[in-house]
This record gives structure tokens, sequence and C-alpha cells, in this order.
């Protein structure tokens, strides 16, 4: 029996560069929103020592130049929560989208490899049933060699 030859190999190779470039960019992604997160995280603990250096700074000596300053720079970090917020739910929504990309390419390669796996099987089972014959074919000329002609 001839050897197997998968006829959509090239197929596959193509699908199977598509996941391979689809499941980089996923963990890109995931990378990108871990950075996001821990630059949030950063960002709200930033915003959390302003606050208390600025309630500390009140029970003492009341400066309105240090307090304006201190306000200001409150507003700052503030505003650099609300930034890196937004890039964390930027960041999440295109690692959603990536990650559906993902497993759109990784559907696509599983139906191949079951084409591939489906064609194997009935290539497999012919070699079996072609060998079953050769060996009944072999075997009934041994057993007409050995019976007598009577």
């Amino acid at each position: 029996m001839k050897r197997f030859r998968f006829r959509l190999e090239a197929v596959r190779s193509i699908r199977d560069l598509a996941e391979r470039r689809a499941r980089e960019l996923f963990g890109l992604a995931l990378q990108k929103t871990a950075d996001a997160s821990a630059s949030l995280l950063t960002a709200k603990h930033r915003l959390i020592a302003l606050g208390e250096s600025l309630a500390g700074a009140r029970s003492g000596c009341f400066r309105a130049v240090d307090q304006a300053g201190a306000m200001a720079a409150l507003r700052v970090a503030e505003r650099g929560v609300i930034e890196t917020s937004r890039l964390l739910v930027e960041a999440e929504t295109a690692r959603d989208r990536v990650r559906e990309e993902w497993l759109f390419a990784r559907r696509r390669l599983q139906i191949i490899e079951r084409l591939e796996e489906h064609a194997r099987q009935t290539h497999r089972k012919a070699a079996d049933k072609a060998e079953h014959n050769l060996l009944d074919e072999l075997g009934s000329m041994a057993a007409a060699r050995v019976a007598p002609l009577a």
C-alpha cells in the first residue's frame, strides 16, 4: 500500500502559522494587560501616599503655598489614576479581541487536524484490509499446495 499523504498539508501549515501568530499576539496582549494593571496599582499607591502626606501636613503649621502645591500634585495623581484606568480598560478590550481571534484560528486549525486524523484512519483501515487480503491469499495458496488432489 502506498505511504500516507495528506493532501491538505499546505493548508494545515498555513493555519498552523496563523494560529501560532495569533497565540503570540494573545501573549503580548496578556503582558500589556498585566503591565497596565501594575501601572494602575502604582498610580493608586502614589495617590494614597499623596493623600496621606496632605493629611499629615494639615496637622502642623498651615502654609497656603504648600497646601496649594500638595492639592495640585493630588489632582495630577488623580488624573494619572483615571488615565491608567482607561489604559487598563483598553488593554483588557484588546486582550479579549485578540483572544477571540486566537480561538478562531485555533478552531480552524483543529478542523484541519480532525480531517487529517480521519484521513489517517481511513488510510490505516485500507492498509489493514489490503494486508489482510494478501495474507488470506498467501494462506490459500499455501493450503492449495499442501492439500492432496484426490
